[in-house]
């Protein structure tokens, strides 16, 4: 703890050093520019007092740190005294050093808010915030130093166009970023069990998304810098109407895409009915669907297809419905109907797959009397209804044989009238 105390305690002596250097240079700078009239009036002199009026002059809007009374850092290089130089790397590193002590400040009040909530968006927020804030501050003392100090015009020219377009980099930097952060949420919110959907989609939003950040943040500063963005604009309108002409069916697909992604009829392993193809999907891309088919035959769909027909979403239904009907034999007496039917009821009811049933004597057939069953099996999956049914129909078999209750199969009985002579042979 002491230790945490006695860091605090530098970093805080040199905040104060700091801001005292740059409230010292700022004041002196003010108290130049007010003595500055008052010089001027009494300098009518040619020669040196002219001179020594225009040297005050340069150097009244000018943060000088006391560097210029020493006389060895008065000699020229290169049209400009040395204590400029010198005064401009001390700037330099007050800019570092103010934008590192903000940053810190800054950090450490989120901390303290952080550390009292339960998600981790602020946390991650903070870390996104993190380098574009170092980065704009030091910028921005940069900027001010430019302004303050006497450099030639196409040096501030220059300055002025890094300090415009870094600070386009910071600001864009923390777009995309926060784009990133979007996605992460989106992708929790929107795709929690569809994972394969989530790593088709996110990317593409995501592209999409940074192009139009980027795209956004190059116009805003070339408009800052003087370039005639509104040529450029008008040119990307024309362009843009081409592209879009010429991709009208890769468009629809993309827009298809983005129909199932809001709407989401299926999923990946879906089994669907689309325009008369049935089976699994294998695939959902950006232009279009594949399905592999009962038959094993791979079948591509447009994406605008697949948005504008009806789906059948087999996989989505909750159970699988069966209706069946078993024929007993004409001969079969009324107590052995009831007790097929008790059979039946006891079988269907009883096993574990089985969510509903409807079993009823229906009626009277050609060669038999009919037993209709409406059956429900729980399982989605259609190999595992198969097999329910199979164990179904082996105990249905074996009752009704313990049972003496017999099955009908298609007869004939032909009644011939007397005198009548019989049919041909067949063959």
């Amino acid at each position: 703890m002491r230790k945490l105390l006695d860091a605090r305690f530098v970093v805080n002596v040199l905040v104060v050093c700091c801001a005292m250097l740059v409230l010292g240079a700022l004041f002196q700078a003010h108290a130049q520019d007010q003595e500055l009239p008052a010089t001027a009036e009494t300098t009518t002199e040619p020669g040196g007092v002219a001179d020594t009026v225009e040297r005050i002059t340069t150097t009244a809007a000018q943060p000088t740190f006391g560097l210029d009374r020493i006389s060895i850092l008065q000699r020229p290089l290169l049209g400009y005294p040395a204590w400029q130089y010198c005064a401009s790397l001390i700037w330099i590193f007050l800019a570092f050093f103010v934008a590192a002590v903000i940053d810190m400040i800054i950090t450490r009040q989120f901390k303290r808010f952080t550390a009292h909530t339960t998600t981790d968006i602020d946390d991650r927020l903070l870390e996104i915030l993190h380098t574009p804030i170092k980065l704009t501050v030091f910028l921005v003392m940069l900027n001010v130093g430019v302004k303050m100090f006497e450099w030639p015009v196409w040096g501030e020219k220059i300055l002025s166009t890094l300090f415009t377009v870094g600070v386009a980099i910071a600001v864009v930097v923390l777009v995309v970023r926060l784009v990133d952060l979007l996605l992460g949420l989106m992708e929790t919110k929107f795709f929690p069990d569809d994972s394969q959907m989530a790593q088709l989609m996110m990317p593409v939003i995501g592209k999409s998304l940074k192009v139009f950040v980027i795209v956004i943040g190059a116009l805003t500063a070339a408009q800052h810098l003087g370039f005639p963005i509104t040529s450029v604009i008008a040119g990307l309108g024309i362009g843009g109407i081409a592209v879009a002409l010429a991709a009208q069916d890769t468009l629809a697909n993309l827009f298809g895409t983005v129909a199932l992604l809001i709407d989401r009829p299926f999923r990946v392993g879906d089994r669907i009915e689309v325009e008369g193809y049935n089976g699994p999907i294998e695939r959902i891309g950006l232009r279009s669907t594949r399905i592999r088919t009962l038959d094993g035959h791979l079948v591509t769909i447009p994406n605008k297809t697949v948005a504008n027909v009806p789906i059948n979403n087999i996989a989505m239904r909750p159970t699988i419905k069966e209706i069946m009907t078993f024929g007993l034999t004409y001969d079969t007496t009324p107590e052995q109907m009831r007790e097929a039917l008790t059979i039946l009821r006891d079988v269907f009811t009883k096993h574990p797959e089985t969510d509903d049933v409807w079993i009823n004597w229906k009626g009277y057939g050609a060669f038999s009397l009919d037993i209709q069953v409406i059956y429900w099996c729980k399982q989605v999956e259609y190999a595992e209804f198969l097999k329910a049914l199979e164990e179904m129909n082996l105990e249905i078999k074996e009752r009704f044989d313990a049972a003496g209750l017999e099955f009908a199969f298609p007869t004939q009985t032909i009644h011939l009238e007397p005198g009548a002579s019989p049919p041909p042979p067949s063959g």
